[in-house]
């Protein structure tokens, strides 16, 4: 045990479920390549599949939307965007499930416990995601010399030497999906949501307002980079489908 650590601090998870969340990682970080483009690596989406995947989706819910709209402009293109907030989407769910913490203040009574955990875990996935961006860039960069030997191919007419080259980058990114999600869900399951317990109450109660904060400043954040005319519908749209699903993912809605 390290010296500085509160005793108990560090347990280990459930092996397979961690390995779940890793390939889980893995096959979103996918979804910011050429591979499908769903978009189903994006915060919401991809932790309310963490969430179903662990039987609480409205934890994912609660932890996606408010991701989700602080990211919505961080669009996974090129090197323009910043962090790796799908990995650390998925650690934050999972290693919270994993630690037996709800996060949902829809389906856990003690709301007012509920908040300033939720927000601690947030804050969690934030400095997570930072901490993965210089191996995204990385990746990207490494990714572009590859692809510049898909040049020989005008020149020589080997087309198979461009498609085993794309085959490289995709395996490249599962890989460092998997262990990044391997690794920021250790540090959620095994430090991040146990220290909860060890912070001053009134750092806590303060954390509460977070989740709050998140959504106001995300759609501030999306009229600020398009403008309220070119936002307003989306906004709406979104705005209609959380309040449905988070009625659905409640059990007000059959």
């Amino acid at each position: 045990m390290v010296p500085w650590v509160p005793p108990g601090l560090i347990s280990d998870p459930n092996l397979p479920a961690l390995m779940i969340l890793g390939l889980m990682a893995g096959l979103l970080a996918l979804d910011d390549t050429a591979l499908a483009q769903t978009w189903f690596g994006q915060p919401l989406p991809a932790a309310i599949l963490t969430g179903y995947l662990f039987g609480d989706p409205v934890t994912g819910l609660a932890v996606g939307l408010p991701l989700q709209l602080v990211l919505a402009g961080n669009l996974p293109v090129g090197q323009t965007f910043t962090g790796d907030p799908t990995s650390a989407t998925v650690a934050a769910v999972g290693g919270s499930l994993l630690a037996g913490r709800p996060l949902s203040p829809v389906s856990v009574a003690d709301t007012a416990g509920t908040l300033p955990l939720l927000g601690w875990v947030l804050l969690g996935a934030g400095l997570l995601s930072m901490l993965g961006h210089p191996l995204i860039q990385a990746e990207r960069r490494v990714n572009g010399i590859w692809m510049l030997k898909g040049l020989h191919s005008l020149r020589d007419g080997r087309l198979a030497r461009i498609e085993n080259l794309h085959n490289r980058c995709l395996l490249t990114a599962f890989l460092r999906g998997l262990v990044s999600g391997i690794l920021f869900t250790l540090v959620i399951h095994g430090v991040w949501v146990p220290l909860f317990a060890h912070l001053p109450s009134l750092l806590q109660t303060s954390l509460g307002t977070l989740p709050l904060l998140l959504p106001g400043l995300g759609v501030g954040t999306l009229i600020d980079r398009y403008g309220l005319k070119n936002s307003w519908h989306w906004m709406a749209l979104g705005m209609v489908g959380t309040f449905f699903a988070a009625r659905y993912f409640s059990g007000v809605l059959p």
